[in-house]
């Protein structure tokens, strides 16, 4: 796992197939046990966020990250950045602006997903 591997999984892989609505790839992309915290401190699971994506309608007009580092430990990288959003829910539109930190693992021969959380940011 190199840096640069783990930093086009998360804008390409990640990034994309949230704006792109690729609910496969984001399926594969994240471990079976992944976590999102988000800002609100609600937690969910994998199922949980897919649904909250394919079911409740959630899109992802634009992703915006800024500052992004990437720091390898054996096999877990952690990615630490700040991002600005703009998301729709049933045509109501959301801004964001956020510090985050995902967290990837290689598991066999794939790098994968297990946690993503976010602290919501002033401005």
């Amino acid at each position: 796992m190199t840096k640069d591997e783990v930093l086009r999984i998360h804008t390409d892989v990640f990034y994309g197939s949230l704006k792109n609505q690729n609910y496969a790839a984001l399926e594969k992309l994240y471990s079976d046990d992944y976590m999102l915290v988000r800002p609100d401190g609600a937690v969910l699971n994998k199922q949980e966020v897919l649904n909250d994506l394919r079911v409740n309608g959630l899109t992802f007009r634009s992703i915006d990250p800024h500052e992004i580092t990437v720091r390898i430990y054996g096999s877990t990288a952690l990615v630490t950045g700040e991002s600005r959003t703009v998301t729709s829910r049933a045509g109501t539109e959301s801004r964001a602006h956020f510090q985050f930190i995902a967290v990837y693992s290689r598991v066999g021969d794939s790098v994968r997903l297990v946690h993503f959380q976010s602290t919501t940011l002033a401005g």
